[in-house]
């Protein structure tokens, strides 16, 4: 393991087995983040400039700051945020968050020393007071394939700003990960899965505060959510997931022996989300493998071909493209 010291002491290790999350909150410098800072601004600044060019919004709000502008942008339109959530963006600053080394460390602790970028990235702008905002309880596993219910994906999850009780920081119910992958059924907005209440095991759940470089931790059957922003500025956060090379991944990578590969007679999956691209972000058996460069991931993300998750619970999404889970 590669620096581990560095970042996690022996009790978070053990709170992660424990508990099914931890939160570790000196993972990045100020900046560390600023970059992705950086493309996110530049994005939202572009995308603004189109809208009022097709008379879709007043102003680009551009002398606001980070955490406002796409509030105000979002009181007159909420096509902006829309566009850019979830995995729709592949800049530098996104791979090089991904691919940041003592973030790459952690993983190597749960995940073993061959480790892949799962495909399931997502950037979450978590606007004040809105209608979508607050996500219901989950497992990351209710989103991905069965066979990988058992292995572990582990999330990170990071903010980009201060992420308080207040503006919608994660929920989670501790040990809920000792459960296997509970019943899910499509939430009322469409949008998003959830766990009824009635199906909720015993436990209290706990509010995880996370200040501006830190990360929380948790494994893909930890149960959480969060609820309202109830702010007047946006709690910008991307979570971000790790797996072993060993398990189903579709990242072209070279497999080696003992390795899930697909099989259909014996339920394998491509990969343990199949709709988008994974790729291989530290390894000591094939080097030549990893991806190094924001181009590289560019281009993967580009030029891969979705494939389909098992509808396990048999839903139809409200929202035109492949879901996936929302912390």
């Amino acid at each position: 393991m590669i620096g581990v010291g560095r970042v996690l002491r022996e009790e978070q290790i053990q709170a992660f087995h424990t508990d099914g999350y931890v939160v570790v909150e000196d993972v990045f410098s100020p900046d560390d983040l600023q970059p992705l800072v950086d493309d996110i601004t530049a994005e939202v600044n572009r995308r603004a400039e189109l809208l009022v060019q097709q008379g879709e919004l007043s102003q680009t709000y551009a002398e606001a700051d980070f955490e406002r502008q796409l509030a105000k942008i979002s009181l007159e339109t909420d096509k902006l945020a829309l566009s850019i959530w979830n995995g729709v963006l592949s800049s530098p600053g996104i791979f090089h968050l991904i691919s940041h080394p003592r973030l790459v460390d952690i993983a190597e602790v749960f995940c073993g020393p061959e480790v892949i970028a799962s495909s399931v990235y997502r950037l979450r702008p978590k606007l004040p007071n809105y209608a979508y905002g607050a996500v219901p309880w989950h497992q990351d596993s209710g989103y991905f394939e069965p066979y990988c219910d058992h292995a572990l994906v582990i999330t990170a999850w990071v903010p980009l700003v201060d992420a308080t009780e207040a503006n919608g920081c994660l929920w989670v119910i501790p040990k809920s990960h000792e459960h296997d992958v509970l019943r899910h059924r499509l939430h009322e907005s469409g949008r998003y899965l959830e766990i009824v209440e009635a199906d909720l095991p015993e436990g209290q759940a706990v509010a995880c505060p996370v200040p501006k470089g830190g990360a929380m931790l948790f494994t893909n059957r930890t149960i959480h959510g969060s609820f309202e922003n109830r702010t007047d500025i946006v709690r910008w956060s991307m979570d971000l997931r790790y797996q072993s090379a060993a398990l189903p991944t579709n990242a072209p990578i070279t497999r080696l022996e003992g390795d899930d590969l697909p099989s259909v007679a014996a339920g394998v999956p491509a990969a343990c989300y199949p709709p988008e691209a994974d790729f291989l972000v530290r390894s000591q058996k094939r080097p030549n493998e990893v991806i190094r460069t924001p181009e590289a991931f560019d281009a993967l993300r580009r030029n891969y071909a979705p494939q389909s998750v098992t509808n396990r619970w048999g839903v139809h999404w409200a929202a035109p493209k492949a879901p996936a889970d929302h912390s």
